[in-house]
């Protein structure tokens, strides 16, 4: 692969975004290890696929493993997806309904759900796992939600029980900065989950409108976002509950399944004051916006802050619309649609890598995970048969998705021979192998100096940039050149 300078590794970024979103949705960046970011036909963004409506899903703090919850067809269904193979997950849709046939189409790299039942009204929202420190008897189980019936706890054997916390219309659970689960119901209240004995709590925190959605303020335990349907979002900041962000005009035919779904604030909220919001339009498409918070104060937003990311077809339907909206341990953005309503999917969207509908899509909206440089390791054996191989030989890992870029000077005596540069795209610890190349003079250079018997040697030097553009520091390898 040619060597990929700053400014070109930024455009093969952003043109793969370009190459599938009209120019001016082009607002966001493609993370670099997006299992289907150079796969012919496919929307770069995707990151899982194979769904109906993943109305609510989740991160486990501790390990970075998915958990979605899908509204089934004819099996609601619970999937856990383990942190090192969720990249290109495919959940089964319209193939497959849970462990059911849908169609008579295979998918492939299919995930069978940890837990399932039969759909109905009572459909699943999907939870969290619980690592709320005052929750001990409840430590690393699954809390999911059924929305006519409660709250449930997944056991080991992928069964699940009932909890004695129940809540009515359960609409989406919420964790804050110490982790610390919050559940919210359509009739009003949002309640914080707590434990006697071996039981399971609620204690509720506010009434609100219709809330959907909760989301924690990065950093700040004592704030929690409060979602409301119609398309205003709430702050609750010790004990009180005021006014953040009303984008009513906004949001179209919010009922049902439409309205403002999610909301959820940058890794680095606390400088930039950057929350992003996904909602139904006015014309019935999905909509992805940033807004930032006012100057004037850190519990305010307005409408003119908005600044849109994405808009997906969505208005032939009004029903699944998808509706969680999670930044990811690795600082990236994370978005759930559905597959386009109706039913059965007829347009094959979920299977579709072509298409944005019923997946886990995945961006970098510029946050470079958490602000820092990725951290690169470069191994060169010390001697090594460069005439032979053509070049000089390095191994290089990323603590993130990165672009590592290589060039070399070959020395012989006082003279020195630019080697050719090289650049290698790596998913994150991942060891690639980098090679520098020896160009027409420096080959016959070398090739005179062995013959004579002369010291020659190679200084490689390597650095790594995420798609952002952070840094790392310089890493330099010499190598002694043998016959």
């Amino acid at each position: 692969m040619p060597y990929l300078s700053a400014a070109r590794l930024t455009l093969v970024v952003l043109a793969l975004a370009a190459a599938s979103a009209p120019a001016a949705q082009a607002n966001y960046a493609i993370p670099l290890d997006n299992p289907f970011a150079s796969a012919a036909g496919a929307r770069p963004e995707v990151y899982v696929y194979g769904m109906r409506n993943p109305f609510r899903w989740s991160f486990d703090r501790l390990t970075g493993d998915m958990w979605i919850g899908d509204v089934g067809g004819i099996q609601e269904e619970i999937t856990h997806l383990p942190r090192a193979r969720a990249a290109g997950a495919n959940l089964g849709w319209n193939c497959r309904s849970g462990t059911a046939t849908q169609s008579s189409c295979t998918p492939a790299n299919h995930f069978v759900p940890a837990h399932t039942y039969p759909s109905g009204p009572d459909v699943v929202i999907g939870g969290f796992v619980v690592r709320d420190p005052t929750l001990p008897g409840f430590a690393g189980r699954y809390l999911f939600g059924r929305i006519n019936s409660g709250i449930y706890r997944l056991e080991a054997n992928g069964t699940a029980t009932r909890t004695a916390a129940d809540v009515v219309a359960v609409s989406g659970f919420g964790e804050d900065a110490a982790g610390r689960l919050y559940v919210a119901s359509l009739a009003g209240p949002v309640y914080r989950l707590g434990q006697a004995g071996a039981a399971l709590t609620r204690t509720s925190i506010g009434n609100f409108d219709e809330p959907v959605a909760l989301a924690g303020v990065p950093g700040d335990a004592e704030r929690l976002f409060v979602v409301e349907q119609e398309g205003r979002v709430k702050l609750r900041a010790s004990g009180q509950v005021g006014d953040f962000l009303d984008i009513t005009g906004l949001v179209g035919r919010a009922g049902g399944e439409e309205g403002l779904l999610a909301f959820a604030a940058a890794p680095d909220y606390a400088t930039s004051g950057r929350v992003f919001a996904y909602y139904t339009d006015n014309s019935g498409d999905l909509q992805l916006d940033e807004f930032r918070r006012t100057a004037t104060g850190p519990d305010r937003s307005e409408v003119s802050t908005r600044r849109p990311l994405l808009t997906i077809q969505h208005d032939p339907a009004d029903n699944h619309n998808g509706g969680q909206l999670l930044f990811g341990p690795d600082g990236h953005l994370y978005l759930s649609t559905g597959d386009g309503g109706g039913q059965g999917d007829v347009n094959g969207d979920a299977q579709n890598l072509g298409s944005l509908l019923g997946k886990i899509l995945r961006f970098d909206v510029g946050t470079g995970g958490d602000g820092l440089a990725p951290k690169l390791r470069a191994k060169a054996s010390r001697r090594q048969r460069v005439l032979k191989l053509g070049g000089a030989l390095a191994y290089v890992r990323c603590s993130e998705a990165c672009a590592v870029a290589a060039g070399g000077r070959l020395r012989i005596g006082k003279r020195e021979y630019r080697m050719r540069r090289a650049g290698k795209l790596t998913p994150p610890h991942r060891r690639a192998r980098v090679k520098v190349l020896l160009g027409r003079k420096g080959r016959v250079a070398l090739k005179r100096a062995l013959r004579r018997r002369q010291t020659a040697r190679v200084v490689v030097n390597l650095r790594a940039r995420d798609a952002t553009g952070n840094r790392s520091p310089l890493a330099r390898r010499t190598v002694r050149v043998t016959r």
